[in-house]
């Protein structure tokens, strides 16, 4: 068993004799990180928090329908590249792979549980799942730099918690996809 700790409550994760994903060197995650902000990843993360933005009528300005919509798609489409890129930046710097690998473990709730916390966590070049100070820096450049820049009007800090929040859940519900239902592999 791997106890996880640090910022995140521990959770145990029962391990089979699967080996692990070998962490990816840095041409690797250039390649992910273009993955991750120009294919179906970057697409499918802004289409989903979109959609929730769109559901919550936020930013207001941009009202409701196909043109708001695509407003706030494209939005969300240029946050979440700057957040990959402030992301893949530090994960460079602090010699970390925030990638998403399927869990060697087995049983559906250790499984669910893995892909659920997986947003928070990468692997350092040891192949130890660690908490991802490059996904924390992501997050924050992702959810400051569009309000303070392109944004409408300021949306205020209880905006910018629900965005991270639902940007966060897109994330969590991607990698519950990619570990019960969808294996791609590069």
């Amino acid at each position: 068993m791997v106890l996880l700790t640090g910022f995140l409550p521990s959770i145990a994760f029962g391990q089979d004799a699967t080996a692990p994903a070998a962490v990816l060197n840095d041409e690797q995650l250039l390649q992910k990180y273009v993955w991750s902000t120009l294919g179906l990843d970057g697409i499918g993360h802004a289409a989903l928090v979109a959609g929730y933005d769109q559901w919550r009528g936020k930013p207001d300005e941009w009202r409701s329908g196909w043109d708001g919509y695509g407003k706030r798609w494209l939005s969300e489409f240029g946050a979440s590249a700057i957040g990959s890129t402030t992301k893949y930046a530090v994960a460079h710097f602090a010699h970390q792979d925030p990638s998403f690998v399927r869990c060697t473990c087995t049983g559906f709730g250790p499984r669910l549980r893995h892909a659920v916390t997986s947003p928070f966590y990468a692997r350092n070049r040891s192949a130890e799942r660690v908490f991802s100070l490059a996904t924390v820096a992501g997050l924050t450049a992702e959810n400051v730099i569009p309000p303070a820049t392109w944004y409408p009007a300021a949306s205020g800090a209880r905006s910018g918690v629900l965005h991270a929040g639902a940007g966060v859940g897109a994330k969590m519900a991607i990698d519950v996809f990619r570990e019960f239902i969808f294996n791609r592999t590069h």
